[in-house]
């Protein structure tokens, strides 16, 4: 096939569409199962707890919404080309 993409079927297309949307979603719930994951790690190597656990959760969070948001907003943008 020399350029030419074969047709999708209409789930095809929605599933395209969403693929973005899908990936800035995984990506905030990511960091923040990350977060939680070093803050349980903390809490079981320095014995805190559960503010290791509390903390990373917040800032794993705060990161995943900041990387969201971040994303969604390229893709409002009617100049970005996707």
């Amino acid at each position: 096939m020399q350029g030419k993409e074969p047709e999708l079927s209409a789930l095809g297309r929605v599933y395209r569409e969403a693929a973005p949307w899908l990936s800035a979603a995984w990506q905030f719930s990511g960091s923040a199962l990350l977060g939680v994951v070093v803050g349980v790690l903390i809490d079981r190597s320095w014995s805190t707890e559960p503010w290791g656990l509390v903390v990373g959760g917040v800032a794993g969070s705060a990161v995943g919404l900041w990387a969201f948001m971040r994303q969604a907003l390229k893709l409002l943008d009617p100049k970005t080309k996707r």
